[in-house]
């Protein structure tokens, strides 16, 4: 029995690991809709790196994150070599403390070595270079954690699905703008931003922070983002902190070395070929911003896309933030200038549940999205529990997790980012500031 043609709107995470996953199982006519060639500039992963790890307070997660760090290891993996073990530190203050501690009893009853708790001077005896105060944190050290490159681990995958026959579509004919539907409420494609028709059997809506421009999801999902800034070290300061692990405060930002010799990455057309080299740091708030005063669907927080504005960079307000959780973590960097800053925006359910399931109420419609600012670390497998979705060979257990909640949340689980939401909008000192980065960085490569 020949398998049904699908259409993937959206080449992100979880859109390219599907087309990855449907490839390898014998689909013959998959497509992939995006308004930017792999790795979409308006993907969350199109970024410097992103930490690997398999801590959560839900086993689930942890399951799931066990089964993708095997496949990150792999040597026989496309994405093989990519993965580098620096080990993870998470600290909070007051209001992360219950967050981390039902994520320390997970972990433990997991099996997992070496989590646990440190003192401040532990962490500086262990880590001379890491001279911060650590004011009132409580630190919990994961040895089984670290980072990839992630827009070169998102490209692998793409061009891997597009070996084994999945067709990617973009520009204005991969920027689908809205779903069609039959007289008997299927759904049965799309139309793009040049007029073309995709026609599908079943229809996979992957699009993240812009969910809610296609399917009725405003209760369901909040396009957030993170702001990432990057500075470079010098190749005395690469030697002192090469070996520092990712640090990260849930209430502040996040730390990370990434340190590489050239790369070489594809693109439409053709190769290209950016100097990254090593000495970035790249640095994250994680006090989200909202998109609510957006001129597409006003009312809705929804993606501002690299495509309407590729200049825009990270708010003034949040620069500070980041220089002061830098100051508490690592002071001598805290005043190095940033080559480049980012939004990096990714659709969030109030549950910061991922969303795998048939879309309600609709024919051949699925969702397979809202990777709630952790999806990335999970690349190598998500699409494998898309397809068994799609199939319906979904794990109860995961059907039940990742399940359309139309807004619904369950009480009594601890928050890891407590502090209140902030709109762009409100914000000062962002517009038109994009830095080049020296063409280092995933998002400036190119001003198309």
């Amino acid at each position: 029995m020949s398998k049904p043609s699908v259409l993937i709107i959206g080449g992100g995470v979880f859109g390219t690991s599907t087309a990855y996953h449907l490839s390898q199982r014998g689909y013959d006519s998959v497509t992939v809709l995006d308004r930017f060639d792999a790795p979409s500039k308006d993907s969350a992963a199109t970024d410097l790196n992103k930490v690997i790890r398999v801590d959560y307070p839900e086993p689930l997660y942890t399951k799931l994150g066990l089964e993708a760090l095997d496949a990150w290891k792999d040597p026989n993996s496309v994405l093989s070599g990519l993965y580098h073990e620096s080990g993870v530190m998470f600290s909070g203050e007051e209001p992360t403390r219950a967050y981390l501690e039902t994520t320390r009893k997970t972990m433990v009853q997991a099996g997992r070595k070496g989590v646990r708790y440190m003192e401040r001077d532990e962490i500086a005896q262990r880590w001379s270079a890491v001279t911060g105060k650590f004011p009132n944190w409580v630190n919990l050290w994961s040895p089984a954690g670290g980072w990839v490159p992630s827009a070169e681990a998102l490209l692998r995958m793409a061009n891997d699905a597009r070996a084994n026959g999945a067709k990617y579509i973009f520009g204005d004919a991969g920027y689908a703008r809205r779903l069609v539907y039959d007289g008997n409420n299927k759904c049965i494609g799309a139309i793009s931003n040049d007029g073309t028709f995709h026609q599908a059997d079943v229809v996979v809506v992957a699009t993240g922070a812009n969910t809610a421009t296609l399917v009725e999801a405003k209760k369901e999902v909040e396009a957030q983002c993170s702001a990432i800034c990057v500075i470079q070290l010098t190749p005395q300061e690469v030697a002192k902190y090469k070996d520092m692990p990712v640090m990260s405060n849930l209430e502040q930002g996040m730390f990370s070395l990434f340190s590489a010799s050239k790369t070489r990455f594809n693109n439409a057309t053709g190769i290209i070929f950016p100097p990254v080299e090593g000495g970035l740091v790249k640095l994250i708030s994680c006090r989200a911003i909202t998109n609510y005063e957006n001129k597409i669907l006003p009312g809705t927080s929804i993606l501002h896309s690299a495509g309407d504005y590729p200049f825009d960079g990270c708010p003034k307000e949040i620069e500070d933030g980041v220089r002061s959780f830098v100051r508490d973590t690592v002071p001598e960097l805290a005043d190095h200038p940033f080559i480049s800053t980012k939004l990096c925006w990714d659709g969030v359910a109030k549950d910061l549940n991922f969303r795998v399931c048939p879309y309600p109420n609709v024919d051949g419609l699925y969702i397979a999205t809202i990777g709630s600012n952790h999806g990335f670390k999970f690349l190598p497998v998500i699409g494998k529990y898309v397809v068994d979705m799609l199939e319906g060979n979904l794990g109860k257990e995961w059907s039940d997790l990742w399940a359309w909640k139309d807004g619904s949340v369950s009480e009594g689980k601890p928050s890891p980012h407590p502090l209140p939401l902030r709109d762009l909008s409100e914000l000062d000192d962002w517009k038109e500031k994009h830095a080049a980065g020296r063409g280092k960085l995933p998002w400036t490569w190119s001003r198309l």
